[in-house]
């Protein structure tokens, strides 16, 4: 087994962290900027139909995400399904360009949204195998930021192909090209767990495993309790990646082409504080104690969107900050802080709480708890915006409300013990802890 600890730190960024790049890119380019304006400009159809979709996908992502852990778990490796999902991504993504119906570009865009979140949860199943419990805050930290500048050069890139709302289609089958090209790498170059030779679990036998896992609850009980503490705090997470868009150009009057100047700077925060903040930060005081000054910060973030509204400005001497200029460089910014720092160090948190033998189990509950905050967390903002409208007020009480998730999900986590990484949370010889012992060992509380 490859250890990540004796390769050069830009081995690890290729092998493994670039494909962060490539799901980044996707989710910013196709869910928070292009595909809502190719749907309400270019097909004529509401934003609230947007969420509908992300909420059914999630549905579908959160039932699916369980069973895929474990079957990657009974075979040990990840990448032959990872492939399987990056081509879903490729194809129904490169689709989006030529469809010329409403409902086959919503088809086409769940489908690949499922597509991605499941290429996800085999990514983050491998982290175990690229890293120990020295590296794991830097792997993860490096991580994010890579996915973050992927992001910021797709959008800047490709928004020069779409400079009117009304050409958001072109930028799909770049975007799937560009996908490829960063998921490659991690599809076969990168450290994976040693192949099992066992039987795939069929549909049943997964699904008893994991209800066997859900009744381990007292021997795994704090990983489970971060899990309903993550759902709970997802569901605001979920939403604002969604969300912020549609709320950028409804409300506060943003063209698609002017989304860049908004997400840049919550791009560039976000790759900055992923690298310099969040790694060295839940290294020197753990992940619990980060994680929870994370929330905090989303919390500042949806009290500064709800103070930052259109008509809103002040004067700097003979210089006058516009509403836009608010939302730009004060509300965007913690987005990217937020965003940034949840996945660096709820990450870490979960490692730490897992037993390296679990980890395609827990990571598949990991996915299910984000998959289905994004359920309830993305149905919370459209229900809202079906019953009061797409304008200020409707999206006011949805911050509101999202707010109230984040608030929930910070009890939980301050609950739990100050959990560390340790040898047991990754592959290799030192893993052969119990997970009770592991997380007794690991626990400083």
């Amino acid at each position: 087994m490859t250890d990540t600890s004796r390769l050069p730190w830009w081995q690890a960024l290729w092998k493994y962290s670039l494909f962060e790049a490539a799901d980044s890119a996707w989710s910013l380019i196709v869910v928070s900027t292009y595909f809502g304006t190719f749907l309400q400009v270019g097909l004529n159809r509401s934003g609230s139909e947007f969420g509908w979709a992300i909420t059914v996908a999630s549905a579908v992502i959160a039932l699916a995400s369980p069973l895929l852990g474990a079957a990657a778990d009974e075979r040990g490796r990840r990448q032959p399904y990872l492939r399987l999902c990056v081509a879903g991504v490729v194809c129904f993504t490169a689709a989006l360009s030529f469809v010329g119906s409403a409902w086959s570009a919503i088809a086409c865009f769940m489908l690949a949204y499922i597509s991605a979140n499941a290429a996800f949860t085999f990514f983050t199943a491998m982290l175990p195998a690229v890293s120990n419990e020295r590296n794991v805050s830097g792997i993860v930290s490096m991580t994010v930021g890579i996915g973050y500048v992927g992001g910021l050069v797709c959008i800047t890139a490709l928004s020069l192909l779409a400079p009117r709302d009304i050409d958001a289609a072109r930028v799909f089958l770049p975007m799937a090209v560009i996908y490829l090209a960063f998921a490659y790498p991690a599809m076969f170059a990168s450290p994976d767990l040693p192949q099992r030779a066992v039987k795939s679990p069929g549909l049943g036998a997964a699904y008893r495993r994991i209800a066997e896992t859900f009744g381990e609850a007292r021997k795994h009980r704090h990983a489970f309790r971060f899990l309903i503490g993550d759902f709970l705090y997802e569901n605001a997470v979920a939403s604002v990646i969604t969300v912020m868009g549609l709320y950028a150009r409804n409300v506060m009057g943003f063209s698609a082409s002017e989304l860049k100047g908004v997400f840049g700077p919550a791009i560039i925060v976000a790759a900055l504080s992923a690298w310099g903040i969040f790694g060295p930060l839940t290294r020197k005081i753990g992940p619990k104690r980060a994680t929870l000054i994370v929330l905090a910060i989303w919390l500042a973030l949806f009290c500064a969107a709800l103070a930052v509204r259109p008509g809103t400005s002040f004067s700097l001497g003979p210089v006058v900050v516009s509403t836009k200029l608010l939302f730009t460089f004060a509300v965007a910014p913690l987005a990217g802080l937020g965003l940034a720092g949840v996945w660096t160090t709820s990450r870490v948190l979960l490692t730490a709480l897992t037993p390296v033998e679990k980890s395609g189990e827990f990571w598949g509950l990991y996915n299910l708890s984000g998959r289905t905050a994004s359920i309830l967390g993305d149905a919370t903002w459209s229900v809202i915006l079906t019953v009061l409208g797409e304008g200020l007020f409707g999206y006011q009480i949805a911050i509101l409300v999202l707010g109230l998730y984040v608030l929930l999900g910070a009890a939980f986590i301050a609950a739990l013990p100050d959990v560390r990484p340790s040898p047991g949370n990754f592959a290799g010889p030192s893993n052969s802890l119990s997970p009770s012992r592991q997380v007794a060992i690991n626990s400083r509380s």
